[in-house]
């Protein structure tokens, strides 16, 4: 039997673009966060599923809140990192302080251990393994970084796209949840959510899940709570104040942005609804207590 599972990288659609264009952390505006997670625990609700949030530290702070209503209501919270920084653009020490400090403030929050790590942008490749080691020491069971192939922003070619329990270099062990891919035409293709779902046809949205299950493979999917607003994305209402900025940048940003988005919530309650979901830890508990899947990492299919 395959299991699939919904995590949600939660963050601040707002915040992620003051911080990209103005490396400014800004307050979340417009009530849109609130609507987005709302619009998510409903459907969660709706579908009796479980889903896993990756909790960005940023967010958190000013919405702690909302990261307790998640956790009320049966979720996941694992963390998404403090300042939503590319990890191989950190150094050892950064990485750890960012790490340390998501971990604090959401731990805090929910006064809960956190168990789970998803690096932004997925920045988890061959120049930065280390990083599986820093969240073994402290104290993570699991990652969900990994795209087990090359992107141009991400990915690691030939990594294994099945769920697995390392051994790592300093003598720890880390359970490693790859993003999904699926394999046509004799080519494997990424599937796992965001962009990749918005784009794709409800249909053969339907067609690569089930194809996946009919395989007993287990899916890895990723969302975002912007992508289940009901309202129109206007970049501009999210901009820092005295912000700068042309119109046709606003343009092409607002297009990007919303392209296909209305038909994320269709395709993401079909998908709840027809096949098994648990959460991260679940799936990292379950890979975990069986023994005789630990590989050295590095080791390749």
């Amino acid at each position: 039997m395959s299991y699939s599972t919904l995590s949600i990288d939660w963050e601040d659609f707002g915040q992620l673009l003051g911080m990209y264009h103005y490396n400014q952390v800004t307050a979340p505006v417009n009530g849109a966060i609130e609507r987005q997670t709302s619009i998510m625990l409903d459907m969660l609700d709706e579908t009796n599923s479980k889903a896993t949030f990756f909790i960005l530290g940023m967010l958190a702070k000013y919405r702690p809140g909302l990261v307790k209503e998640i956790a009320a209501r049966g979720h996941e919270i694992a963390i998404h990192g403090q300042n939503h920084k590319a990890m191989f653009s950190l150094t050892k020490e950064e990485a750890k302080n960012d790490l340390q400090e998501c971990i604090d403030i959401v731990s805090g929050i929910t006064g809960e251990k956190v168990y789970g790590y998803r690096a932004p942008f997925f920045s988890v490749n061959e120049t930065n393994l280390w990083l599986l080691e820093l969240l073994a020491e402290l104290g993570l069971l699991y990652d969900s970084s990994i795209f087990p192939i090359k992107m141009p922003r991400y990915g690691i070619e030939g990594f294994s796209n099945k769920d697995q329990l390392y051994e790592l270099p300093n003598g720890k062990q880390l359970v490693e949840l790859p993003l999904t891919v699926a394999a046509y035409g004799g080519k494997k293709w990424p599937v796992s959510g965001g962009g990749y779902i918005r784009l794709m046809p409800k249909f053969f949205v339907n067609k690569v899940f089930n194809d996946l299950s009919k395989k007993q493979q287990d899916s890895m999917i990723y969302m975002h709570p912007y992508e289940f607003d009901t309202a129109h994305l206007d970049v501009t209402s999210n901009f820092p104040a005295g912000a700068g900025y042309s119109r046709l940048n606003v343009l092409a940003l607002n297009l990007r942005w919303n392209l296909f988005r209305n038909s994320i919530r269709g395709k993401i309650k079909s998908l709840l609804s027809q096949h098994q979901f648990i959460t991260c830890l679940q799936k990292a508990t379950h890979v975990k207590e069986n023994g005789n899947s630990t590989k050295l990492l590095g080791c390749q299919e």
